[in-house]
C-alpha cells in the first residue's frame, strides 16, 4: 500500500505505534477507541489490544472530558494543544493527564487523535507542596508571637496576624523596609533596632535577641534568628514576644526591693538610736531603784522593787531585739571552737538551775558526753539556756527535760531536749521560729517576748548547724540544735 492510499488516521497511527508518549484514535461517531499504542496501555494498566472497540468513555473519569465528547456532538468541537484529562487506571487509580486533541476529517467520518502526557507525580507534587504551605500558614496563624519572616536582603516574605495586630500594620503593597519602618515608629528609641537589622544583613548566621520599648508603654522582646536550607541561610525569621507584664512585675520586685532596702536603713537607724537613746534612760532608771530600795522604808521599798523588775524586764526585752538585729544582718563575730559538750552542759544547767525549782522540773543529762561540737562559746551557750529555760517553763509541775547528744548527718552533732510538757500543735509548729511568735496554751502565763527560738535558730545557722522540734500535744516537745561535729579534734587534743 502507498502513501498515497493510506488514510490520514492509519498513516498517523503508524507514526503513533512507536512513540513513546501514550497516544489513541478514537471514532467520532461512536466514541469508542480505533487505535491505541503500547505506551497508552502501560499507562492504562491494559494491554493496548485490549482497548480497541472499547468506549472512551469507560476510562474517562474527569467533568472536562464529557464535556469535550458534548462539543464532538454538536460539531464544535476543536483542536487542544494543552488540555486537562482523567482516565481510570486498571487498578482502580485515577491517572490525570495534559493531552492534545487533533480533529482530524469531518462528521460523520470524523477521527480524534490524543496524545497523552503523565502528570499525575507533578500534580501530586503540587498538592504535595500546596498542603505544606497550608499548614505552615495554619501553624504560622497559630502562633502567640507575632512573627515577620524576610529574605537575606530585608524583602518581606511573609508575617502573622498577630504582627499584624501588634504593629499596627496592613496591605497587601507592602514591602520589607516599610514593615521595618513601622516596627520603629512605635519605638521610644528605634536606633538600638535599626543596628540589630544592620548587624544581622552583614552577618546571615547571627542570633541576636532585644527588648523595644513602645512609646505606648509596651514591652516587645525581638528574637531574630536565621532560616536555613541545607545548611545555608535562606532568610530571616523575627519573632515578637509581649513581655510588658514580666517587665512590669520585674519594675515592681525592684521598687519592692529598694523599699526594702530603705526600710532596713530605716530599722537600723532605729535600732542604733534605740540602743543609745532608751539604754542610756533605762540604766539610770535602774540604778536610782536601787538607791530606793535601799533606802526607803520596806512598805514604800516594794514600789521601788517592782519599778527595778520592770526596767530588767525591759532592758532584756531591748538587749533580745538588738541581739537579733545584728544577727539578721550579719554582723555578729564568732569565734569557733571545740567546746566539750559534757563541760557546757553543767554550765548551762547550773545556770538555769533557777529556773528549774521555779517550775519544778527535773533536768536529766545523758551521762558519758564524752563529745565536742565545733562552734561559738558565747552564742552556743546562749542556746542551750534558752532551750533549757523554754523545757522549764512549757513543761507540767514534776515533769522532766532529758538532754541527750547523737550524731546526725552531714558531719554534725544533735543535742536533744526531750520535755514532758503540754505540747505543740502541729497548726503552731511553722510558726514558734518566726520573732515576736508565741504560741501554746500556756503563752499568756510564762513570761517572754517570743524572740528566744527566732534568736537561737539564726545563731545556729550562722555556725553551721539548725533548730528543728517535734511535738505531741500533751505528751511533749523534742528540739533538736545541729552543730558541726568537733568531737575528732577534741578527742586528739586530750591525748
Amino acid at each position: 500500500m502507498s502513501a498515497q492510499d493510506t488514510a490520514p488516521e492509519q498513516l498517523l497511527a503508524l507514526v503513533a505505534s512507536g512513540s513513546a508518549s501514550p497516544f489513541l484514535l478514537v471514532d467520532g461517531a461512536t466514541r469508542t477507541i480505533a487505535f491505541a499504542n503500547d505506551a497508552l496501555g502501560r499507562l492504562f494498566g491494559v494491554p493496548a489490544a485490549a482497548l480497541l472497540g472499547r468506549p472512551i468513555s469507560e476510562f474517562e473519569v474527569g467533568l472536562e472530558d464529557m464535556f469535550f465528547w458534548e462539543e464532538v456532538a454538536s460539531g464544535l468541537a476543536h483542536d487542544l494543544d494543552c488540555a486537562p484529562g482523567s482516565y481510570l487506571h486498571a487498578s482502580g487509580s485515577t491517572v490525570h493527564v495534559q493531552k492534545q486533541v487533533r480533529i482530524l476529517g469531518a462528521p460523520p467520518a470524523q477521527s480524534i487523535a490524543l496524545t497523552l502526557t503523565d502528570v499525575s507525580a507533578e500534580l501530586a507534587r503540587s498538592d504535595e507542596t500546596a498542603e505544606i504551605a497550608s499548614l505552615l500558614a495554619a501553624t504560622l496563624e497559630s502562633i502567640a508571637d507575632g512573627v515577620l519572616v524576610t529574605d537575606l536582603s530585608g524583602g518581606l516574605r511573609n508575617f502573622n496576624r498577630r504582627f499584624a495586630r501588634m504593629f499596627g500594620v496592613a496591605g497587601s503593597d507592602l514591602d520589607g523596609a516599610a514593615v521595618a519602618a513601622a516596627v520603629a515608629a512605635l519605638q521610644v528609641d528605634p536606633a538600638p533596632w535599626h543596628a540589630m537589622l544592620v548587624e544581622v544583613a552583614d552577618d546571615p548566621q547571627a542570633e541576636r535577641v532585644l527588648t523595644l520599648a513602645l512609646a505606648d508603654d509596651r514591652f516587645v522582646e525581638c528574637a531574630a534568628r536565621p532560616q536555613q536550607l541545607r545548611g545555608r541561610p535562606v532568610g530571616r525569621l523575627y519573632a515578637f514576644s509581649d513581655v510588658t507584664d514580666s517587665k512590669r512585675y520585674e519594675a515592681a520586685l525592684l521598687a519592692a526591693r529598694e523599699a526594702s532596702d530603705r526600710a532596713n536603713q530605716a530599722k537600723s537607724a532605729f535600732i542604733a538610736s534605740m540602743n543609745h537613746e532608751l539604754k542610756t534612760p533605762l540604766n539610770a532608771i535602774l540604778g536610782f531603784a536601787d538607791l530606793l530600795r535601799e533606802e526607803l522604808p520596806p512598805a514604800e521599798a516594794e514600789f521601788a522593787q517592782h519599778i527595778h523588775t520592770a526596767g530588767q524586764h525591759l532592758l532584756a526585752l531591748i538587749g533580745d531585739v538588738l541581739d537579733l538585729a545584728q544577727v539578721e544582718a550579719g554582723k555578729v563575730d564568732l569565734h569557733p571552737e571545740q567546746l566539750d559538750l559534757a563541760e557546757l552542759m553543767n554550765e548551762c544547767c547550773t545556770m538555769t538551775a533557777p529556773v528549774a525549782r521555779s517550775f519544778n522540773v527535773d533536768i536529766r543529762v545523758a551521762p558519758g558526753l564524752k563529745l565536742a561540737v565545733l562552734a561559738d562559746r558565747r552564742r552556743t551557750r546562749q542556746i542551750v539556756i534558752n532551750l533549757i529555760s523554754n523545757g522549764c517553763k512549757y513543761n507540767r509541775p514534776g515533769g522532766s527535760l532529758t538532754i541527750t547528744a547523737t550524731a546526725a548527718a552531714a558531719g554534725c552533732l544533735a543535742l536533744h531536749f526531750a520535755d514532758t510538757g503540754i505540747g505543740i500543735d502541729a497548726a503552731d509548729l511553722a510558726r514558734i521560729f518566726e520573732p515576736f511568735t508565741r504560741v501554746g496554751a500556756r503563752r499568756g502565763e510564762v513570761e517572754g517576748t517570743g524572740l528566744g527560738l527566732a534568736h537561737s535558730r539564726k545563731l545556729a545557722n550562722l555556725m553551721g548547724g539548725d533548730i528543728a522540734v517535734q511535738s505531741t500535744p500533751g505528751e511533749g516537745s523534742i528540739f533538736t540544735l545541729s552543730l558541726p561535729d568537733g568531737t575528732l579534734a577534741f578527742m586528739a587534743g586530750t591525748h
